[in-house]
């Protein structure tokens, strides 16, 4: 598995604009989100997801969704179990505003039982998790993933963290904290915005933010800064880079945006595209996201990249 996308898989339903009361049903969450658009870039059969779901109808749909991306169902299954659900609703700027019930979800049990997550971890080429990803786990699952984590390092292995902080999901902002730069510290790639370092870390700046990331390790950054630019450090440089985003448009629906622009960057640096080649080219990707709503657009409105991965 050349990725390995561990999270929290959510039911989304999006409120319709023109009719508010209507909802569409999506798959959801940030690394699923990351993993369908690497999946539909990358070669058949190189994106795994990693999770817990249910036995029921809701969960049976997600294991379909996966299937149909031609994403690898490494879901484990607990019976009786339902996955999280996310409400979303939209303003005129595309600006989202959600309601979860997720209290529930089989994910928060992950690395709790047996061997075959961990095995699975053991076995990716590249592993990606995010802040959610930490923030749903019980803290001794926490401590198993970081284990496997650390054996996946030392065997070679790539780790990828994307630092989405949702303060509600941790018991505070210090606990957060202490988490999210334990796994920065692990990393060899850190996939941070803005938004996410200055609610979690205090950070409102951009120099800041890379200061504060660099001081956790070597790990590449690409740090996004809610449309304006991005910047980057090459794995154990100290030069920060900056790199301008196209124009802002007009956002239909902001969700899957960043997770999108992340899966647009890995696939670019797989090519073998420059930084500023790949912000260009993961910001592209994003575009289109943003113009749709929902944060999986259809297969039909994915712009051609012209990216060639090898297999």
């Amino acid at each position: 598995m050349r990725y390995l996308c561990i999270g929290e898989p959510l039911v989304e339903f999006t409120a319709r604009r023109d009719a508010p009361s209507t909802f569409d049903r999506r798959a959801g969450g940030d690394t699923l989100n990351s993993a369908i658009y690497l999946a539909r870039l990358m070669p058949a059969g190189s994106v795994g997801y990693l999770s817990q779901l249910g036995d029921d109808a809701m969960s049976r749909w997600l294991r379909g969704v996966m299937a149909e991306e031609g994403v690898a169902d490494l879901c484990a299954t607990e019976p009786g179990g339902h996955p999280g659900l996310s409400f979303i609703s939209t303003d005129m700027r595309g600006e989202r505003s959600f309601l979860y019930w997720r209290e529930q979800a089989p994910a928060r049990r992950m690395f709790q039982n047996g061997d075959e997550a961990l095995h699975a971890v053991a076995e990716a080429g590249t592993v990606l998790l995010s802040g959610v990803t930490l923030a749903i786990l019980l803290p001794e699952s926490r401590e198993r993933l970081f284990a496997a984590l650390e054996r996946r390092l030392a065997a070679g292995g790539r780790i990828v963290l994307d630092t989405n902080y949702r303060h509600a999901l941790w018991p505070d902002a210090a606990v957060a904290r202490q988490v999210i730069a334990r796994a920065a510290a692990l990393a060899t790639l850190i996939l941070p915005s803005l938004d996410d370092l200055a609610g979690c870390f205090g950070v409102a700046d951009p120099a800041g933010a890379m200061a504060l990331l660099a001081g956790l390790g070597g790990a590449e950054i690409v740090l996004t800064t809610g449309g304006d630019e991005v910047l980057h450090r090459a794995p154990g440089r100290t030069r920060i880079e900056t790199h301008p985003l196209p124009p802002k448009i007009a956002a239909l629906d902001t969700t899957g945006a960043g997770d999108s622009f992340n899966a647009g960057w890995l696939v670019a640096s797989e090519a073998g595209l420059s930084p500023v080649e790949a912000v260009a080219l993961a910001a592209r990707l994003a575009s289109v996201v943003v113009a749709h709503p929902g944060a999986v657009i259809p297969r039909s409105a994915m712009p051609d990249l012209g990216l060639r991965v090898a297999t």
